[in-house]
């Protein structure tokens, strides 16, 4: 079950370049974490994707835009998705 309750937590998407420079960052929001959470088996219990830093491999771009149509990824960049607690 999902703790809609929590809050000060923020999401971003980010793209890193060869020089590991966050060269795409994109701002998520909760609903937008729990329609992706689904597609990240290996967060187990991490239902808000907060404890960690998820790769995401080209392979999920298709599933993460039909479930976030807004998301972009630029080519040549690696991207990750993780949440942190807001100051």
């Amino acid at each position: 079950m999902i703790n809609h309750e929590v809050e000060g937590l923020g999401w971003d998407l980010i793209g890193w370049d060869a020089d590991d420079v966050a060269a795409h960052v994109t701002s998520m929001t909760r609903d937008e974490i729990l329609r992706l959470n689904t597609l990240f088996p290996e967060r187990g219990e991490d239902e808000l994707l907060t404890t960690a830093v998820y790769p995401i491999a080209p392979e999920r771009y298709a599933a993460i835009r039909n479930a976030v149509p807004r998301l972009e990824f630029k080519a040549d960049l690696e991207y990750h998705i993780g949440g942190f607690r807001l100051p």
